[in-house]
């Protein structure tokens, strides 16, 4: 996105579906089914009523509401409330750095109880202060967990209803893979049998239906009432108009389970019978169109060193294509019809990609069961906001970490990749991991959520806000995050583990992504060069305590039952509240060592670790490990580490004992056996991989 010298959009601009949010609609099998559009804009106008011309809502009143007209008890209407707060922190942040304020960095999720605290600096440890610069604009980006704008709830309930999501949330309910119906097999070709909808999404995925074509059709289907939403409930006209969606009979069941959305001829059929003429000249504020941006972006995001794009702007300047007035305004329907017609480009340029894709599966499975098209779409790095990794098969990524901190955040998308390495060195506001295979991922800090979608004998090391797992099967996380992770969907065979790591950046990332703050003591400067670091706090790690959601509101029953305890808003807190998700034993618990092309420790630090830990590089390096990382081990995992590398100092020793000649014969064997353990485990290419990343960095 592009600004002219006279501050008006580039109009050659135009909107795409923004998918992150999408991945956050979680609900249990139950509220799933019975969640429906018409439920959205009937909560929504209830809460609108009940807010006394406010903008926000308190946590309460959503409780209520939520029991009164969902029927949902307080667990699952803490976990949605607790997501749209995640969302609606990370939108404040995004339209503070639109409207050029100075505070828009995402604030730490944790509070330090000191005025010399700072929780998302940047890498020279500057703290946010207030400026005392006259005209400097100021705008929090604090969300607070007490209330939140009735327009977000209810349109981030909206996505809920969306076709993946419905999927997603009852994935785990239907064990009949391969039948149509409870006695009818599937029969036909291959490539049509992988298409078919009885399979679990991951099959689905897998046989190359994982484009966000099922998103942009959503925001087609409902976009009368996403737009009336971002008007509530200030506007009374549109409140009137939700009001009235709100009474009419709900449509009969769209969730068709279908191979791919309906034509942009149906869609546009179903929107208008379904909606009207209602609410088409309710008149739309700038600052209503901004709300947008919770919804759609530019193709990949649009530049990541450019400014977020104006939506008010850009829609102003198409429409009428004159210098937007002060208190400008636009009817409903002249912005339905300028988004639709963005849209509708996208979607079926979306459908083109998908059509060559799919002629390729399908010359592929005439061929052989074997075959893979080895097509890696990765778009420039540090250019596009969101980076793309795709269709990757045996080969070792290093993305460095930034030497220069960016003012946006990448989003982060790694889709049907196998037998690949991944180090994946910065941060970022949102990642999803989807249907890879046999991959090692280490992802740096994630301001958002980190989705981990169809995913098998994969191992994932990252920090994240909120880790969401859905219709994965063996796959081991070694996370920090402060939210007990997710499960929905058919989970099979997950293991859950501490944080495992450390790399050079890591705590610029966490302070970027508002995971840790930095502590400064009373006499110290922010802006000090000469002073150490200083020390980061960090939230709790939960991650001992995944949550299952579709047991979210089923009691526990056991002998620690009457012993459980919840936090205030009755989500579990102690360890034994899900039991199905398996912790990593200590004994299988490593060190993840990640490769780094540049080395800048500093010497303290180095000869401290050589005080603890003499002897091995290996040593050396797991001690900068434990003592630099700001997640404690757990005691039992710590000790388990610190053991192996007493075993270490005790070959050594042996070895040591040994004559010349047995030296030799040992060191011949030792090599040997490593280099059989190289081939034999495919650790082989990923070194050879690492060698010409080095090569080619000229070291």
């Amino acid at each position: 996105h592009t600004r002219s010298p006279s501050g008006m959009s580039n109009t050659t601009t135009h909107l795409t579906a923004k998918p992150h949010a999408f991945g956050g609609a979680v609900l249990s099998p139950k509220h799933a089914r019975e969640l429906t559009p018409t439920l959205c804009l009937a909560i929504a106008s209830a809460l609108s009523e009940q807010t006394y011309n406010k903008y926000s809502i308190p946590y309460t009143l959503w409780i209520t509401e939520a029991w009164r007209v969902l029927g949902w008890a307080e667990p699952s209407a803490a976990l949605f409330w607790e997501m749209a707060t995640m969302y609606h922190t990370l939108y404040l942040a995004g339209r503070a750095l639109v409207e050029e304020y100075e505070n828009n960095k995402i604030p730490p999720i944790l509070s330090c109880g000191s005025a010399s605290s700072f929780g998302s600096g940047d890498a020279a440890r500057t703290t946010n202060s207030p400026s005392n610069t006259p005209g400097t604009k100021k705008f929090s980006t604090a969300a607070s967990a007490k209330e939140l704008p009735v327009w977000l709830v209810g349109t981030f309930l909206l996505l809920h209803c969306e076709e993946s999501a419905y999927l997603r949330n009852l994935s785990g309910l239907d064990e009949r893979r391969l039948y149509a119906n409870a006695t009818t097999p599937v029969l036909g070709d291959f490539n049509s049998l992988l298409q078919n909808p009885s399979f679990s999404p991951r099959t689905r995925v897998h046989a190359g239906w994982n484009d966000q074509q099922h998103c942009t059709a959503y925001l087609l289907r409902h976009l009368r009432k996403i737009l009336l939403l971002a008007s509530v409930p200030h506007n009374a006209d549109a409140l009137r108009a939700c009001m009235h969606l709100a009474a009419l009979p709900t449509p009969p069941s769209q969730h068709q389970n279908q191979q791919a959305p309906p034509p942009l001829e149906e869609l546009r059929r179903q929107h208008e019978d379904e909606h009207g003429t209602v609410g088409a000249a309710v008149r739309l504020s700038m600052d209503d169109l901004e709300k947008l941006h919770f919804l759609f972006h530019p193709p990949s995001g649009g530049g990541v060193d450019d400014p977020p794009l104006q939506i008010g702007d850009l829609l102003w300047n198409v429409i009428y294509n004159t210098p937007m007035s002060v208190d400008g305004s636009i009817p409903l329907g002249e912005v339905e019809r300028e988004v639709r017609r963005h849209l509708e480009m996208e979607m079926r340029s979306q459908h083109d990609e998908r059509t060559n894709d799919a002629d390729t599966a399908s010359e592929l499975t005439k061929l052989s069961l074997q075959g893979s098209a080895e097509r890696a779409r990765q778009p420039e790095q540090g250019y596009q906001k969101e980076l793309t990794y795709n269709n990757l098969r045996g080969t070792t990524i290093l993305l460095q970490p930034n030497e220069l901190p960016e003012t946006r955040l990448h989003d982060l998308v790694v889709s049907e990749c196998s037998d690949c390495h991944m180090y994946l060195l910065q941060p970022f506001e949102h990642a999803t991991i989807a249907a890879c295979s046999g991959c090692t991922i280490v992802v740096g800090a994630v301001a958002g959520l980190l989705h981990v979608v169809d995913c098998e004998k994969t191992t994932i090391t990252s920090a994240a806000r909120r880790i969401l797992v859905s219709n994965s099967n063996d796959v081991l996380q070694c996370v920090f995050t402060p939210s007990p992770p997710l499960l929905v969907g058919d989970n099979r065979n997950c293991q859950f583990a501490p944080y495992n790591t450390y790399y050079e950046g890591m705590r610029d990332d966490l302070l970027a992504t508002g995971l840790a703050a930095a502590v400064l003591p009373e006499n110290q400067s922010p802006r000090s060069d000469t002073a150490p670091w200083p020390p980061l706090q960090c939230a709790s790690n939960k991650w001992k305590q995944p949550i299952e959601l579709s047991k979210l509101e089923i009691p526990q029953v056991g002998s620690n039952s009457s012993n459980q305890t919840v936090d205030e808003k009755g989500m579990p807190t102690d360890d034994s509240a899900m039991q199905t998700p398996i912790l990593l034993p200590t004994s299988e618990f490593h060190v993840l060592f990640v490769p780094m092309l540049e080395q800048s420790r500093h010497k303290d630090d180095d000869d401290d670790m050589l005080e603890v830990m003499p002897g091995s590089q290996y040593c050396r390096l797991l001690a900068e490990v434990l003592q630099l990382s700001p997640f404690r081990l757990p005691v039992e995992y710590e000790r388990q580490t610190l053991n192996k590398v007493e075993r270490m100092r005790n070959i050594q020793k042996l070895v040591k004992n040994l004559t010349e000649d047995q030296q030799r014969q040992f060191e011949e064997e030792l090599n040997r056996g490593y280099r059989d353990w190289l081939v034999t485990s495919g650790n082989l290419r990923q070194v050879l991989d690492l060698v010409h990343l080095e090569r080619r960095a000229g070291m």
